[in-house]
């Protein structure tokens, strides 16, 4: 997520916390897409997601105070929505696979850019437990090496390469090589 991005998911955030409500729909243009991506990948179940996020948009509404402004408002979004679709799920008694709460490809793809994004997940599946979960805070909630290790409690370097054989396999699998340009 671009850097203005990100500071404009703060920045909404922070009004909301200041009674602005009205941010939400900001909040849900900004990253709406993820939200249901991480709800639909926990909950399987189109219109479960769909519950999932706008119980979590409630949820931000009622906890935007809690925000701790300088930390990624993206990564405390799709933390409320994940825990969400986790609690619904867990209501439904349905088994989660909490490594497969992820989901790159969108309904609004086109055939090209789903199968692509098809081929990333096959990708992912070939990553240990760990790597999943690194990649998946780096690059899906655009975590930092540092809120990557604190969250997963490892550290620094260990996340560092982790993540740097997590993306070398991808990029195997994918037809690359481990010169190739970074393309996450």
């Amino acid at each position: 997520m671009p850097i203005d991005r990100r500071e404009q998911l703060n920045t909404l955030v922070a009004a909301v916390a200041d009674g602005n409500a009205n941010c939400l729909d900001g909040i849900y243009a900004a990253a709406g897409g993820r939200m249901f991506a991480v709800a639909l990948g926990i909950l399987k179940d189109r219109a479960l997601a769909e519950d999932a996020v706008h119980d979590s948009l409630i949820k931000i509404a009622k906890n935007a105070h809690k925000y701790k402004k300088g930390t990624s408002a993206l990564a405390w979004i799709m933390t409320i929505v994940r825990n969400t679709a986790l609690d619904e799920a867990r209501k439904r008694k349905r088994e989660v696979d909490v490594d497969g709460f992820y989901s790159v490809a969108s309904l609004d793809y086109s055939h090209e850019k789903c199968e692509s994004a098809m081929n990333f997940e096959r990708a992912l599946n070939t990553l240990d437990g760990v790597q999943r979960k690194i990649i998946y805070c780096r690059y899906y909630l655009d975590l930092t090496v540092r809120e990557t290790a604190a969250q997963l409690k490892m550290s620094k370097s260990a996340v560092q390469r982790a993540q740097e054989q997590a993306e070398n396999k991808i990029k195997k699998y994918l037809g690359g090589t481990n010169d190739a340009p970074e393309t996450f």
